[in-house]
């Protein structure tokens, strides 16, 4: 294994709930509601440009109206989140063992560059990773392997030396579609079901090693 890439909601953070929080109040402010069977359906892991057109599904939406709806959700889910963000359980002491071993490592993630920003700056991620990767630089979103495959060009690493940490079904099929082995981080969904899409299953990363990680690349 020479590569680990890190989705970034629901895998660095456990931000879901929040952005559920967001996302609802969002929608309320647009006089519709949003269950959680939606959440799961129509936002967890979707791209913000999918989400804002299910919320105003039957308008016509311009691409600058698209981005300026994404952005007030996006700046409600910082300001909800900020008095309360922490890493998700066992992560900072990963990243220790993967940095001493020399092991390259990525986010790659969907969501804009500010909440991007945002995470790393407030929970002081810079020294461990190698490349940042965000929704504003590629062109196909999740579902598609892009991001991946941009962020293991960027590692300089094969798809056959690289794990993936996702805990959506989107981000899981555009980590597998990249080639690499893919570890589902139940946080979002139970273990049992992802297992059946994914070569592990952590329900966060006090249960992960580096042996762990190795074993999976090394039945190629």
């Amino acid at each position: 294994m020479k590569a680990v890439i890190f989705d970034m909601d629901g895998v660095i953070v456990d931000t879901n709930p929040h952005h559920r929080a967001a996302w609802r109040e969002y929608y309320q402010r647009n006089g519709k509601t949003l269950s959680d069977s939606d959440f799961i359906q129509y936002v967890s892991g979707k791209h913000n440009n999918d989400i804002v057109a299910h919320l105003f599904a039957g308008q016509t939406l311009t691409p600058e109206e698209t981005l300026r709806l994404a952005h007030e959700k996006e700046a409600l889910f910082r300001d909800i989140y900020r008095p309360v963000i922490t890493p998700v359980p066992g992560l900072i002491d990963f990243l220790k063992t993967l940095k001493t071993a020399g092991i390259h490592t990525a986010v790659a993630t969907s969501a804009p560059v500010e909440n991007l920003n945002f995470v790393i700056e407030a929970l002081g991620l810079n020294a461990y990773f190698d490349a940042l990767l965000n929704e504003s630089m590629v062109s196909h979103p999740k579902p598609d392997p892009e991001i991946y495959q941009k962020a293991m060009t960027m590692l300089g690493v094969d798809p056959a030396d690289s794990v993936i940490f996702e805990d959506s079904m989107t981000g899981i099929q555009a980590a597998k579609a990249s080639g690499a082995r893919v570890v589902g981080v139940a946080t979002t969904q139970t273990p049992d079901e992802l297992r059946p899409f994914v070569d592990d299953v952590i329900r966060d990363f006090s249960e992960m090693s580096l042996d762990r990680a190795q074993q999976l690349v090394n039945v190629f």
